[in-house]
């Protein structure tokens, strides 16, 4: 029996985990986190942030913890190892609590016609936009990356942000080049460590709670930060 393109894209989605797949993981600290530094471009990444939410208050840097921006690193060797001509490029980073919030209601008000219980709101919601409480970006645990080869982005489908379903990593109607490209970047990000979430091919995650749970560790490393105490920990050097 052929299937509908639309059923594919809801067999796909139906694979993905959800809000409720997250909300009880409890967070483990690092003994020895150090807390966030910038990113800076590099012989093996290429640091371009699209996106003005967060630097804006963050001195315009691309901040991560510090366990986060060394992986990236490993990362970016990783790709090098695979193809001289690739290069990781780092797009986003750190997102203040706030802006997640933010953008969190906003998504949320737009559905609020459509469902009738509170849950399901909830669960499509974050289908878009993450719950605040298990969201990775105000970890600094979670990264949108893209990849550029001899400088000129790959094929790969879509945008990076494109939000439609041919975002999904494993989206069938893709072009063979853009399908191998994402399957190429996948495992890159995964040698060094981060956990894939593959209803957007470009973001990737370490220490947060969609990490715990993929890798199945005991809990995660980070909790979201607010972006005030981003700027008064002492650790944060280039903010201190």
């Amino acid at each position: 029996m052929k299937l509908e393109k639309s059923n594919i894209y809801k067999l796909l989605e139906e694979k993905m985990l959800s809000y409720k797949d997250y909300a009880d993981i409890r967070i483990i600290p690092e003994e020895d986190e150090i807390g966030f530094i910038p990113v800076h471009s590099s012989a093996v990444l290429s640091v371009n942030p699209i996106n003005d939410d967060t630097v804006r208050f963050t001195k315009d840097e691309l901040l991560l913890r510090s366990a986060v921006a060394d992986r990236l690193y490993w990362a970016g060797q990783e790709l090098k190892t695979m193809d001289r001509s690739l290069r990781l490029e780092i797009v986003y980073g750190y997102r203040a609590l706030g802006v997640q919030q933010k953008l969190f209601d906003e998504a949320k008000e737009a559905l609020v016609s459509e469902y009738d219980m509170e849950d399901e709101l909830v669960e499509a919601t974050h289908r878009r936009i993450a719950v605040p409480d298990v969201a990775g970006h105000p970890t600094g645990g979670a990264v949108d990356v893209q990849m550029l080869r001899d400088g000129i982005l790959v094929e790969i489908g879509t945008p990076v942000w494109d939000f439609s379903r041919d975002a999904f990593t494993f989206s069938p109607f893709i072009t063979r080049e853009a399908w191998e490209n994402r399957q190429l970047l996948r495992r890159a990000m995964m040698a060094a460590g981060f956990a894939p979430f593959d209803g957007e091919w470009w973001h990737f995650s370490y220490g947060d709670k969609e990490w715990a749970r993929f890798y199945g560790h005991p809990g995660a490393l980070y909790d979201q930060v607010a972006v005030e105490e981003v700027h008064t920990r002492k650790d944060v050097g280039i903010l201190s």
